[in-house]
This record gives structure tokens, sequence and C-alpha cells, in this order.
């Protein structure tokens, strides 16, 4: 789909372009990426629950039911999809082996495990795509709370395909959306640092719209960044 959209450069002149993406959130994502802010983005969004659905889950806007279709009987904790924090060394040990390890060798765990910290790299569409399962991951009590705070996003995540399966979409669909989703993180992250760049050229103390850039990204759940002495 073709997008008009209007923006104002540095000198304040309004300007406008096209863009061609698979709807309007793609759109706003991709001139994003590209240090595009548009104040308007025009263009007829295709039709078909597929999409919808699709914006559905790269906003997060199912969680809420995915928790509520979590089975019964698991009573494992979920945490929604965030930055992992901790101790770096256990961290850095446990993502070795692209969480395997940590899930026994569950390659499914894993691929939602790599999928769960918000911007980060991983072996998006590459190889074989494993199975899923919505079935809870048990949380073992002596484990590093690194773990445990993995675990628990991986569940989530299994709540979230659950919902998604349920209104009707497929694994394929759901796994293809989660790789689209980290790289709109990533090309959300890659403007915002084209950002940091401009205001480290500042003359003046830039330190009080640094701390807003890094408001914006936590309120996203990206990583921030640190201002430099």
């Amino acid at each position: 789909m073709k997008y008009r959209y209007h923006y104002r450069n540095s000198a304040n002149e309004a300007l406008d372009g096209w863009i061609t993406a698979k709807d309007r959130n793609d759109a706003y994502a991709k001139l994003k990426a590209q240090g595009i802010k548009p104040f308007k983005v025009e263009g007829r969004d295709p039709v078909g629950w597929k999409r919808w659905t699709a914006i559905a889950v790269l906003l997060g806007v199912c969680a809420g039911l995915g928790l509520a279709l979590l089975n019964a009987e698991a009573e494992e904790k979920v945490e929604p999809r965030a930055q992992l924090y901790g101790d770096p060394a256990t961290i850095q040990q446990l993502a070795a082996d692209g969480w395997r390890g940590a899930f026994g060798g569950d390659e499914g765990n894993a691929w939602l495990a790599r999928h769960a910290i918000p911007a980060s790299v991983c072996d998006c569409g590459e190889g074989a795509r494993p199975a899923l399962s919505v079935k809870a991951v048990k949380i073992e009590s002596d484990a590093s709370e690194e773990k445990k705070k993995m675990a628990r996003m991986v569940n989530w995540m299994k709540a979230e395909l659950k919902a998604y399966l349920q209104g009707g979409g497929t694994e394929a669909d759901y796994m293809e959306l989660c790789d689209e989703r980290l790289a709109t993180e990533r090309g959300i992250v890659a403007a915002y640092n084209g950002d940091f760049e401009a205001l480290l050229r500042r003359e003046d103390d830039a330190s009080e719209a640094w701390e807003k850039k890094n408001a914006e990204l936590r309120s996203m759940g990206l990583p921030t960044v640190i201002m430099p002495d």
C-alpha cells in the first residue's frame, strides 16, 4: 500500500512524501526508522482480520486477553516483555546458547525467549521454525532471578500466542509478527540513537532533553542510553 505523509523539517517547513508499507502502522514505523516524524499519514489500510490482529499483537493490546486465556491449572506467573536486568555475567551465560539450556533444550521456549526482550537481535526468519507450545513454563524456585524473569516473560508470550490462536491466527503468522515486532523496535531505537547524537552536538545543556528521550524509550520498554560525561 502507498501512503502520503506530511511532516516538518528543521526549518519548520511543511513537506510531504510517499512511502510503501503494509499498513499505516507500518508506515509510521518505517518513517520513524528514517528519522522522519510525520504529523499525518494518509491512505487506506488493507481490509482483513490478519492485519488488524497483527496491529493488536505489535501494540500488545491483546496482552490482557492472553493472560485471561491461560490454562486455569497453570499457576506460573507471567511478566510482559521487557529489558532483562540483573547480573550481566549470569544473563550472558544464559543467552550464550540462545537460551536453550535455560529451558532444558526446548527449542520453542528458547525461540520465545530470544523474542522476549524488546529490540533484541535474534535469528529472525532464519532456519527452520520450531514448534511452540502454550503450556506455561514451570518456574524453578532455586533458579536465578534473571532466569525466573525470563521464564515469566516467556509465559507472557505463551499467553499472547494462545490469544492469537483463539482469535483465528496461526502459529506461523504469530512467529512472523514477533519477528516484525523486533524489527520495528530496532528501527525505533535506531531513530532515537540519531536523536541522541543530535543532542550531543548541541552547545547548551542537553541533559533534560536526553532524559525525556530516555523516558520515551522506557515507556515503550526499549533500551535507554546513558549520557556521556
